[in-house]
């Protein structure tokens, strides 16, 4: 079979795996898998990988691959199931810094609140604080001295590590990956969905923009390697300032 079909083939298998079990239910080996798909394992290591993009198992080093919890209605609603792998970024504010121009925070706030229904959906019940609050860290970050994005990361009051201090991320060279591997949570992988939505009264004031223009915005969710979604953010980016582009790049 040509490279594709098998790729499909596959996928078709280990997908019935998964209907036919429960979340928790441990897979079989790479080995194993390969030899019920008929194919080699570096074909299931593909499907894997894309199976894990998509959050329908969890791997956990040194235990195995699991089925997830989370479950997703591939039949309603927006098609959803592109994921793309991003390795090795790197810091934003350090490859903004490499390009020859100035990060820097133009604000930055901390709040104790409820979160919005979107982050409580997200996050284990037990990551709230008893009151069902949590931190919410709102930093602005300004290119050259011109607001570029608005960053509203929704952290739990603690974590393995210990009580967390949002007030560390104040500073530049503190990345959230840092700060959350720092506090005991190892993640492994984040899920973005970018939207199109008007511009709400305290961003437009953090960017200088009109309340209710056209506005870019990215829900994420960074995820441990236990599975569980440990942080949300929500990200608002002046496309005038900053913008990203993404290269598939097609081999010969």
């Amino acid at each position: 079979m040509p490279a594709s079909s098998k790729v499909t083939a596959a996928e078709a298998a280990i997908r019935a795996l998964l209907d036919g079990g429960v979340a928790g239910d441990r897979l079989p080996s790479e080995a194993e898998l390969a030899e019920l798909a008929g194919v080699s394992r570096v074909t299931v290591r593909e499907v894997l990988d894309r199976l894990w993009y998509e959050g329908a198992i969890v791997r956990r080093w040194g235990a195995g691959t699991f089925i997830a919890a989370r479950s997703r209605d591939a039949s309603s609603g927006p098609f959803r199931r592109i994921y793309v792998a991003l390795d090795d970024i790197g810091s934003l504010p350090g490859q903004i810094d490499a390009s020859g121009r100035e990060a820097s925070l133009a604000a930055f706030a901390v709040d104790h609140l409820v979160p919005p229904v979107w982050v409580a959906g997200a996050l284990a019940p037990e990551r709230l604080g008893a009151d069902g609050k949590l931190w919410r860290v709102t930093r602005t970050l300004a290119i050259n001295g011109a607001p570029a994005m608005v960053m509203r990361d929704f952290l739990p009051l603690e974590l393995p590590g210990g009580r967390l201090n949002p007030t560390e991320l104040a500073d530049l060279g503190m990345d959230l990956p840092r700060f959350l591997r720092l506090n005991g949570a190892r993640i492994v992988k984040y899920e973005s969905t970018l939207e199109a939505v008007a511009c709400d009264e305290e961003t437009a004031r953090l960017l200088g923009r009109e309340p209710g223009a056209p506005q870019l915005r990215t829900r994420q969710l960074a995820i441990s390697d236990t599975g569980e979604t440990v942080s949300c953010a929500e990200l608002a980016f002046r496309e005038d300032e900053i913008s990203t582009t993404l290269v598939r790049a097609i081999g010969g």
